[in-house]
């Protein structure tokens, strides 16, 4: 398996969980509609990475660092406060 096609497919899977993560502070503000698109992404998502598995085309470990990153990057903007100029 072409090693590139596993980082870029990596990297895709990390931005997925790093999603789910943040979607979890949404959890009961959203409406129906919303919430029922949301949740059949969600499901397409991790089927997808389970096929990404079975083909080989993740590498786990590189993911997991990936997926910290994303992690880290989510605390930071959280915790991110605009300079306010007068």
């Amino acid at each position: 398996m072409n090693q590139q096609l596993k980082k870029e497919a990596a990297i895709l899977m990390a931005l997925f969980k790093a999603t789910v993560e943040q979607s979890q502070s949404l959890t009961g503000e959203l409406k129906q509609r919303p919430k029922q698109v949301f949740n059949d992404w969600y499901k397409k998502g991790w089927m997808l990475l389970e096929e990404l598995e079975k083909s080989n085309t993740i590498d786990n470990e590189y993911l997991e660092k990936v997926t910290d990153i994303y992690h880290n990057i989510n605390i930071e903007i959280k915790n991110y406060e605009p300079c306010k100029t007068t």
